[in-house]
């Protein structure tokens, strides 16, 4: 089954350039790994409607065949060499989700 990686982060002042560096080389070993699908990055915007805050600065949204197959790519040691950098530039929070509609 198809799983969702969402993964908002916080990035620090004057660490954005640093933050994409990173993201750039995580991708670079995703899209090597088996069962993966795709994964886009979003920055919030600086204006927004009335009423609504963006609560992170960026969001990771990332497609996998599976768990099973995210999991996997964890354990890649290129992938375990960036993610103690990226404590450094920023706080994140990955988790996975199921589609369970669509318009």
């Amino acid at each position: 089954m198809p799983v969702i990686l969402i993964n908002p982060f916080t990035v620090y002042a004057g660490k954005e350039a640093e933050f994409l560096s990173l993201w750039d080389q995580t991708g670079a070993i995703f899209r090597g790994a088996p069962g993966f699908v795709s994964a886009r990055l979003c920055a919030a915007l600086d204006q927004q409607p009335p009423g609504q805050t963006a609560p992170f600065t960026h969001v990771n949204v990332a497609e996998w065949s599976s768990a099973k197959a995210y999991a996997a790519a964890l354990t890649d040691p290129d992938l375990r060499r960036l993610a103690g950098r990226y404590q450094q530039v920023c706080t994140f929070d990955p988790a996975l989700y199921q589609i369970i509609r669509e318009v």
